[in-house]
């Protein structure tokens, strides 16, 4: 209930964090009759709600309170409280609850647009309206609050102040000031935003010589306010420019204010936040309504369906999709060959990759010495590549086959049938692969057949436009012969060097990479899979103190995969499938051992090879306060504070130990940046046993193994279906959530200092790592017994179904 209430707060200015609604609590209380006004028309909104039946999350939410706050506090604006303003309160809640609930499923099912606050601004309408024919309402004549703190404030601040706290309906600068703590505590972008959004909107009213007293006592500036941070930082990813696109929408609502100030006269109705919703609305609208662009990682204005919890949220978020992950609108193929293989020409191509056909991979099998074929290669059989499987990329259905064309001798080409033999596969809406050359007669699969990943559909040849046997491979948006390629990238490879070997959740092979498919080991998916519904519990000491803390797997309505400690609010969004463990991103303070978890493991390939890989993630929370502030406010220009870590894998008998070095990118993080090696040590039986955490130059903090009774063993996380002994076959869970080659998250998601020392060369002994830089100083992890769930979901019957062979897109969280 409580949640419920500051969220209807905090949601007026976008925010769900309690203290931030708090603070605009207690503004709309500088008059506590109308601030009396406003909670009961909260309370009664949610009552109302939960009476009808209407969904328990949105109330719990805050959707219902918050357009329910706004119309108590314009009508306790409007009139004196008394009997009949209390059962016209009563009236207007119950209106406010039915209109929210249908403009919320025409905004959602149809529009696609979110629905603000215009369930307040209809409500209100009909119940001024309606008072024309009512003798019982008291008008309040003359607040005090327009004439309390005059001049104590410059014009300027003073506007502003009135602006901010006339989007609660007080008149008053001291309301704004707790708004302006309120947005302060939310968001720096969006307190920025504001300023922009004030300015921009009043100069060009101003300009375009519309009323003063629209500014000064009507205060419509709140309109351009609220339409700035909604445009420039909400419903958009934060940047350059957004912020231009908000001075601009902030502009386009001061013409939409002075037109519906006009329009509204005659029924004598103020504008009331119209100017704000309606030119929000309509901007959202038309953005989503632009072509997607294949191949591009966004739009220059990208909105979001479902925001974060503030504008840096979206902006991490984004960055983190973008640096870490395959982008929503780009399609990703296993490799549809097995074993080692060398691209001998890779996109934008230098013979016959180029113009429309630029993305395509030609693949061939290359011997220790870089020759393609044994002996003298005087015959197709030599080719090591020739007669070579080709497997399905993903689930699809078979739309053509041509098998009847002859493999060229070497040397010789047949341009008449540039293609030669091949397949073409459909995978869902207008993506198709193309696997080109084949062998003749070799088709395992005819046209409208439905095939899996990984299943065999022809072997290697040499006919076509080609002069030695190799494999052609490319996506298409139809299902012509010739058709041009499109953007795409593999998923779950390695590429192999003289030292070591690379894994890559995705990516696209360069020209000479010698590339293989992930080998998979169940093993490895037992050992680090957080199972659903599990609890790990687990004992930190570090330096003098010790804590311990308790992790949970959870899920949420969405399918969201969460990481949770309770304790201290840390939680890891993350999905697993037979190829990786992905943490997705982080929330919470830094000074958890969940935090550690993040960074030592931020993927995990399902291997047991000794191989490494690369990842780079937000180092916001390693830098001390105040440059966490200057960070956040920078954010949506450029990242100043990024972490890349580089972790290889070790096998040590039946466990397995990840190592993962950081190091720091970004002008925020200083030059003294302290480099760390994180080491994790996994088991079948005990998932994740220790974490060590080690700094260079002597100085040691460390998570010590220490002996625990089993957690998740492998008799409780499903196995992995190997019908297909090449690749795993997809799979999907109960729950909704895809499994499989295809499944990588496609993004469309501040405490105390205690790891700053991270970037800096000193830090004072205080807080949890007192013992960090003292000789010896260390810490200790310990695993507990853990609390088995008995849901039957965990059980490896959970695991059922195939991808459709498109690439699955998770859910976002926010508001």
């Amino acid at each position: 209930m409580v949640n419920s209430i500051l969220s209807g707060y905090g949601l007026v200015f976008f925010s769900t964090k309690p203290l931030v609604g708090l603070l605009f609590m207690l503004a709309t209380f500088v008059v506590p009759a109308q601030g009396l006004a406003g909670l009961g028309a909260l309370l009664l909104s949610n009552g109302w709600a939960y009476f009808l039946g209407f969904s328990r999350e949105e109330i719990r939410g805050g959707y219902y309170a918050y357009n329910g706050l706004l119309t108590g506090l314009a009508l306790g604006l409007t009139y004196q409280i008394n009997g009949p303003f209390v059962l016209m309160l009563l009236m207007a809640s119950l209106l406010g609850v039915l209109i929210a609930a249908s403009l919320q499923s025409l905004f959602r099912n149809y529009l696609f647009i979110p629905v603000l606050s215009a369930p307040f601004v209809l409500t209100t309408w009909l119940v001024l309206v309606a008072d024309q024919g009512f003798h019982g309402l008291i008008y309040t004549l003359e607040p005090f609050e327009t004439t309390f703190l005059v001049g104590v404030f410059p014009e300027a601040l003073d506007l502003f102040l009135r602006s901010l706290g006339a989007s609660f309906f007080q008149l008053t600068p001291i309301a704004g000031l707790l708004i302006f703590a309120g947005l302060l505590l939310y968001s720096r972008f969006a307190l920025v935003l504001a300023v922009v959004g004030l300015i921009s909107g009043s100069v060009i009213y101003s300009l375009l010589k519309g009323d003063p007293v629209d500014l000064h006592r009507n205060l419509i500036g709140f309109n351009f306010i609220l339409t700035a941070v909604a445009i420039g930082g909400v419903w958009t990813v934060p940047g350059m420019d957004t912020l231009v696109l908000a001075a601009a929408g902030s502009g386009l609502c001061a013409m939409i204010a002075a037109a519906s100030t006009t329009l509204l006269a005659p029924l004598s109705l103020p504008a009331l936040a119209f100017p704000f919703i309606a030119t929000t609305c309509v901007m959202i609208f038309a953005l989503r309504q632009r072509p997607l662009r294949q191949g591009r990682s966004t739009w220059r204005f990208q909105t979001l369906i479902v925001p974060e919890k503030s504008p840096e949220m979206n902006v991490k978020k984004q960055r983190n999709a973008k640096t870490r992950f395959l982008r929503p609108e780009t399609p990703g193929f296993a490799l549809p060959v097995s074993g080692e293989w060398t691209v001998t020409q890779g996109t934008e191509g230098e013979h016959t990759h180029r113009h429309s056909w630029s993305h395509a991979w030609d693949f061939e099998i290359h011997d220790d010495s870089g020759k393609p074929h044994r002996e003298q290669g005087a015959v197709l059989e030599d080719y090591y590549s020739f007669n070579m499987p080709v497997y399905a990329p993903a689930e699809g259905k078979v739309v053509t086959v041509v098998n009847h064309i002859e493999d060229n001798p070497l040397g010789l080409v047949n341009t008449e049938e540039n293609w030669g033999n091949l397949i073409i596969l459909w995978h869902y809406g207008s993506v198709y692969t193309a696997c080109c050359h084949l062998r003749r007669g070799t088709a395992a699969v005819s046209e409208g057949e439905s095939v899996r990943q990984g299943q065999l559909i022809g072997r290697v040849g040499n006919s076509g436009r080609s002069s030695v046997p190799h494999l052609h491979f490319h996506a298409q948006n139809n299902p012509h012969i010739g058709a041009a390629s499109i953007h795409a990238e593999l998923l779950h490879y390695l590429t192999s060097s003289a030292s070591t070997s690379l894994y890559h959740t995705h990516g696209i092979p360069s020209q000479g990479e010698r590339i293989r498919p992930l080998p998979i080991d169940d093993r490895i998916f037992r050992a680090a899979g957080f199972p659903l519904g599990r609890k790990y519990l687990f004992e930190i000491s570090c330096g003098r103190k010790s804590w311990r803390e308790t992790w949970e797997t959870e899920l949420d309505f969405s399918g969201n995969r969460f990481l949770v400690c309770a304790a201290s609010g840390a939680r890891i969004r993350y999905t697993v499938n037979p190829y990786a463990l992905l943490l997705l991103d982080y929330e919470g303070p830094p000074d958890t051992g969940l935090y550690w978890l993040f960074l030592g493991l931020p993927r995990l390939p399902m291997t047991t090879e000794k191989v490494g890989w690369k990842d780079e993630l937000d180092g916001g929370l390693m830098l001390p306060l105040m440059k966490r502030f200057l960070s956040d406010l920078l954010d949506p220009f450029h990242s100043f504070a990024r972490v890349q870590t580089a972790s290889r894998f070790n096998g040590t008998g039946s466990g397995f130990v990840v190592q993962t070095d950081l190091a720091h990118k970004g002008v925020l993080a200083g030059r003294k940046f302290k480099k760390v090696r994180i080491t994790s040590s996994l088991d079948p039986q005990r998932g994740l046993f220790s974490l060590t955490s080690e700094m260079d130059g002597g100085r040691i903090f460390s998570l010590a193994q220490m002996p625990s009774p089993t957690i998740g063993g492998a008799d409780h996380i499903g196995s992995i279906d190997r019908s297909d002994s090449r690749n795993p076959k997809p799979e999907v869970h109960d729950e909704g959530e895809t499994i499989g080659i295809l499944a990588d998250p496609l993004l469309r998601r501040a405490s105390d200092q205690s790891v700053s020392w991270l970037w800096r060369g000193k830090r004072k002994d205080r807080g949890l790592f007192r013992g960090l830089f003292q000789p010896g100083g260390h810490g200790k992890v310990r695993c507990l017994p853990e609390q088995r769930s008995q849901d039957p979901q965990d059980r490896p019957e959970e695991l059922s179904g195939r991808t459709e062979g498109r690439v699955a897109q998770l859910p976002e969280g926010g508001s």
